[in-house]
């Protein structure tokens, strides 16, 4: 064990278990399953995770580019190279703006709309999975502490309504709210002397383990390519935070473990998560933020998310059976199964 990073100490559990983690964790989750079941069922075709909040955000009338960057947190430059991915695939164009004849606004397509439109259905059949986790009591708490976090911060998405009106108000606003989360807390972080952060850090970062993390996992876990998160890693090895050691376990891959300013990142990071928790407090009040807590920490652990990087144990083989299920077909399944048995 790297011993820099004991999972015993206080802190170590703390960046273990925590609340934002759980969120951003559940919402990688869900915002697969939909990417997945929009594919798998409804035949839409170059979907990536991050296309999300550019389909859910833009209004009918369409949006500036500017806005929507403002809205995702990020440099117009940033949400100009993923709009021209999301352009390429065919769900938003550009068309004049009605107020700026020099300028244009972001709409989505006809396909576009039938993106988002079958995109609320399956996230209503993704709500009713939730509820048989948690129970409906937890579920309806945490919606109504999500409503009232995401509308006194601006953040409900354009298609809110539809969302409520289907019973698909968690799935809808999780996303937001943890892109919420991940922004603020680099922010708190940002202020004990780490500068140089970016939101991409986080996708590196929050998977590294007491024993390290695989690029080959993290980047499974994240979804993107190993190209993605080895350039990142690679800048954060620049930074000083991370460095690379030669896997005892398989010696063709190379371990990320935190160097002693990782590990003052980790106890930084800590401090802002206890931050962040008082500011969501003073904003819903405790009782609300104890409801959403519960109820996230209770998905995450029935989801069984993450287990692969902070346990050794093997996870639950039936729930690996129900995800399987979920996601392969009935032929990817007998293939798989034939596979096993070799």
């Amino acid at each position: 064990m790297n011993p820099l990073v004991d999972s015993a100490d206080p802190t170590w559990h703390r960046y273990r278990d925590n609340f934002p983690r759980q969120a951003m964790g559940i919402t990688r989750y869900l915002e697969g399953q939909i990417m997945e079941r929009l594919t798998g069922e409804y035949g839409f075709n170059r979907l990536r995770l991050y296309y999300e909040p550019y389909i859910s955000l833009v209004p009918p009338e369409g949006t500036r580019l500017t806005d929507l960057a403002e809205a995702l947190g990020i440099s117009r430059q940033a949400a100009n190279q993923t709009a021209n991915q999301i352009e390429a695939a065919g769900y938003i164009k550009r068309a004049p703006d009605p107020d700026d004849g020099r300028a244009k606004r972001i709409v989505l397509t006809e396909q576009g709309i039938d993106l988002r439109r079958h995109g609320v259905t399956v996230a209503e059949r993704l709500e009713r999975e939730v509820g048989k986790l948690i129970g409906p009591r937890l579920l309806k708490q945490s919606v109504i502490a999500l409503v009232d976090f995401c509308g006194q911060h601006n953040l409900l998405p354009p298609d809110f309504n539809q969302l409520q009106q289907s019973r698909a108000a968690m799935v809808g606003l999780l996303p937001r709210f943890s892109d919420y989360l991940t922004q603020r807390l680099m922010e708190l972080t940002q202020r004990r002397g780490h500068g140089g952060l970016k939101l991409s850090f986080g996708q590196v970062l929050s998977l590294i383990g007491p024993e390290g993390g695989r690029i080959l996992q993290i980047a499974a876990l994240q979804n993107v390519s190993k190209q993605a998160i080895s350039a990142i890693a690679g800048e954060l090895e620049e930074q000083g935070y991370i460095y690379r050691e030669q896997d005892p376990a398989d010696a063709r891959q190379v371990l990320l473990r935190f160097t002693g300013l990782g590990r003052k990142l980790i106890e930084d990071s800590v401090i802002g998560i206890d931050e962040l928790e008082a500011e969501i407090r003073a904003s819903i009040g405790p009782d609300a933020l104890d409801s959403l807590r519960t109820s996230l920490k209770k998905l995450y652990h029935a989801l069984q998310l993450e287990v692969s990087v902070f346990s050794r144990e093997a996870p639950d083989i039936s729930q690996l059976a129900r995800d399987l299920r979920e996601k392969l077909g009935p032929h990817a399944r007998r293939e798989l199964a034939e596979l096993l048995l070799k």
